[in-house]
C-alpha cells in the first residue's frame, strides 16, 4: 500500500467503555489543566476497558509528564498478568487546545517504537474548561500524524 493509499484508509475510532469515560471526566476533566493517565484494556484488542489517573505524574500548568517508572513497575506487575496491556494515554490540555503536541506526539513515537505490537495509539485530549473530550488516534505506521476520530462509547 502506498502512502496516497494509507492516508485514504478511515481513522479507526476510540472504543472506549462509559465507566471509563466517566472516570476520566471525573479526574481529568475536574482538574487544571496538565494531568493525565493510561489506558488499558484486554490483549489482543483496541477497546479501552480501564483507565489508571497517572497521580504521581509531573504536572505543571503547560505539561505532564507520566510517571513512567510507576506505570512500567504496575504494566509488569498488575496490568499484563490480569491480561490488560497499554491502548495509550489520555490527557488535558489549557483553553481550546484540542490537539497533540509536538511533544506529545514525539513521545507517541517513542511508545509505538517500543511496543511493536501496537498498531493504534489512542491519545484523547480532554479540555476541562469545555468538560470536553476529543478523541485522537496515531497509527503505527504514520506515527507523525495525529488523526481526529470518533468516540464509540459502549
Amino acid at each position: 500500500m502506498n502512502e496516497h493509499e494509507r492516508l485514504k484508509r478511515p481513522t479507526p475510532p476510540i472504543r472506549m467503555s462509559r465507566r471509563v469515560h466517566c472516570q476520566i471526566m471525573c479526574s481529568i476533566g475536574a482538574r487544571r489543566p496538565e494531568s493525565g493517565g493510561i489506558l488499558l484494556g484486554p490483549t489482543g484488542g483496541n477497546d479501552i476497558t480501564d483507565f489508571y489517573f497517572d497521580a504521581t505524574a509531573l504536572c505543571s500548568g503547560a505539561t505532564y509528564t507520566p510517571d513512567h517508572i510507576a506505570l512500567r513497575r504496575k504494566m509488569k506487575e498488575v496490568w499484563l498478568p490480569a491480561g490488560l496491556d497499554m491502548k495509550g494515554f489520555v490527557h488535558s490540555h489549557p483553553g481550546g487546545f484540542d490537539r497533540l503536541s509536538g511533544g506529545d506526539l514525539e513521545y507517541i513515537r517513542r511508545l509505538l517504537a517500543k511496543n511493536p505490537d501496537m498498531g493504534v495509539f489512542a491519545a484523547p485530549i480532554v479540555i476541562p474548561e469545555a468538560f470536553r473530550l476529543q478523541a485522537i488516534v496515531v497509527l503505527a505506521e504514520q506515527p507523525h500524524l495525529q488523526r481526529p476520530t470518533n468516540l464509540q462509547l459502549f
